[in-house]
């Protein structure tokens, strides 16, 4: 049977093509025998951050060493500070009349016996009374001007006594808080002076839960010789409920990140390492550092949240991999070239028999 020419070269033309396209598909894969691998250091791995003096200036930080002390296991509670009621007088009259004088002023130190005020009984023809102070401390509140009216129960002026105060310590119910009593050893924090603690001692404590809050409430007595607390500083009480142990501990200021997931800053001159830790008990601000810091270290307590976004140094590591990764890169070349050569060739030939067949012979005479 006769073969229509015009077929086989079509035929001849379909093979040349996907011929052609192989080879394409070859070439496209050049320099690629495999894909990436999980775990391949391609990125350089980040290391400790190294500041200048200006900076570490500029961000104030400062550092506590880690150090062996005793702790025990407490509970925290929030706190707020308050007044001793006995130590707190209001001072009123005890007829009708108005404020003559006022011989004292806010904040001032009084005596027992001081005079406070100078007041004008309604009654015509009585003297003048001077109300004179009940205690020794100081005038926390004045609530009367001069010529002012007032009443039998109308108070007058506040005196109170703040060389001890109390630490109103708040919890919700649960077995812990309801186990605490009044003697238990109390430490406060306060934040206004967070790294300052004033020891104490519970010394009142409810006998039961507030029916609106379902709170528990315990206080504790702390001394106030300095004069640095104040009514309503909000804090933290933290109430010892365990045997004193000697731990490796840190101020509770020196941890970043979550639960689970916490790190300090340790200095040496001017690296600053991350170092992930694991926590232990905690007491009065200081948190015991189970792994992640040694004795004597050098832990960033100021400035280590500014610290965490500062550059960090290359490590070793990664400057290894950019090395190995450059001669890879050359290795590859040569097999690159190589290939695009004999692709190019093979395409060459494909197209010469291409136009082979479909241009057409010319009969000889």
């Amino acid at each position: 049977m006769k073969i229509n020419p015009n077929r086989r070269n079509a035929k001849a033309l379909a093979l040349i093509t996907a011929g052609f396209l192989s080879l394409a598909s070859l070439n496209a894969h050049v320099g690629h025998d495999h894909a990436p691998q999980p775990g391949n250091a391609d990125a350089a791995t980040g290391g400790p951050a190294e500041l200048t003096d200006t900076a570490i200036a500029n961000l104030g930080v400062e550092t506590v060493e880690a150090e062996i002390i005793e702790l025990r296991q407490s509970v925290q509670l929030i706190a707020q500070v308050e007044p001793l009621p006995e130590n707190v007088a209001q001072i009123t009259p005890r007829f009708e009349g108005t404020v003559g004088e006022i011989l004292v002023k806010l904040g001032e130190p009084v005596k027992v016996g001081q005079p406070l005020l100078r007041v004008v009984p309604r009654t015509i023809g009585n003297p003048d009374v001077v109300l004179k102070s009940p205690l020794n401390g100081s005038v926390t509140a004045v609530k009367v001007t001069l010529g002012q009216a007032f009443t039998p129960d109308t108070v007058l002026m506040v005196v109170g006594d703040y060389s001890k105060v109390l630490a109103r310590g708040t919890a919700y119910e649960n077995s812990e808080v309801l186990a605490l009593k009044i003697g238990d050893p109390a430490t406060l924090t306060v934040n206004v002076y967070p790294d300052h603690r004033f020891e104490g001692v519970i010394q009142r404590a409810d006998v039961g839960l507030e029916s609106d809050s379902k709170t528990f409430e315990v206080y504790a007595l702390i001394d106030n010789a300095a004069g640095k607390l104040r009514p309503n500083l909000l804090g933290q009480l933290s109430v010892g409920v365990g045997k004193v142990q000697s731990v490796l501990a840190v101020p509770e200021n020196a941890l970043l990140g979550d639960l689970g997931n916490l790190f300090v800053f340790v200095r040496d001159g001017n690296i600053f390492e991350k170092r992930f830790v694991h926590t232990g008990i905690r007491s009065g601000g200081r948190v015991e550092i189970l792994e992640g810091v040694f004795p004597g270290e050098q832990v960033v307590t100021r400035g280590n949240y500014q610290i965490q976004f500062a550059p960090s140094k290359p490590t070793k590591k990664s400057d290894d991999a950019e090395m190995d990764a450059a001669p890879a890169e050359k290795s590859a070349a040569p097999g690159f070239l190589n290939s695009s050569l004999y692709i190019g060739a093979g395409i060459g030939a494909a197209l010469a028999l291409v136009l082979a067949l479909l241009i057409p012979r010319r009969r000889s005479a």
